[in-house]
């Protein structure tokens, strides 16, 4: 089972999750999943508008690398699976970083990339444009 990176990218910011694969236990049959670490844009410290510019999700990602690396955290990572969803700036951002100096270490190791974004089929009215000027 390999980890797992799920990056959340709206249009306001951008959340960086880690977990570690899931664990089968006796007492709920569900699967348990372990979060290592969780963090958005606002976390390290860009602030309103700021959070959802390419920039942020550009350090956000290259933060979550660093950590990885300095909680060692990398011997137990055989293979990543990176997940996107949204269409926000800071999905092209991480995976700028990804593949930029930053993830270097982790880049080897991704095994695969998924795209979990919700689309709706027709569903419930969407909410009228915005009529400016």
């Amino acid at each position: 089972q390999p980890h797992r990176m799920h990056v959340y990218a709206t249009k306001h910011n951008t959340h960086i999750t880690f977990t570690q694969p899931p664990r089968k236990d006796p007492a709920n049959p569900g699967k348990q999943v372990d979060v290592l670490m969780s963090l958005s844009a606002g976390n390290i410290g860009f602030k309103k508008a700021g959070r959802g510019s390419y920039d942020a999700g550009y350090q956000l990602a290259a933060f979550v690398l660093k950590q990885i690396q300095e909680r060692g955290l990398l011997r137990d990572l055989h293979s990543l699976e990176v997940v996107l969803r949204g269409f926000g700036k800071g999905r092209e951002a991480v995976t700028k970083a990804l593949l930029g100096s930053e993830g270097y270490l982790v880049r080897n190791k991704i095994s695969s990339v998924k795209d979990a974004t919700r689309l709706k089929f027709g569903g419930s009215r969407s909410p009228k444009p915005r009529r400016l000027g």
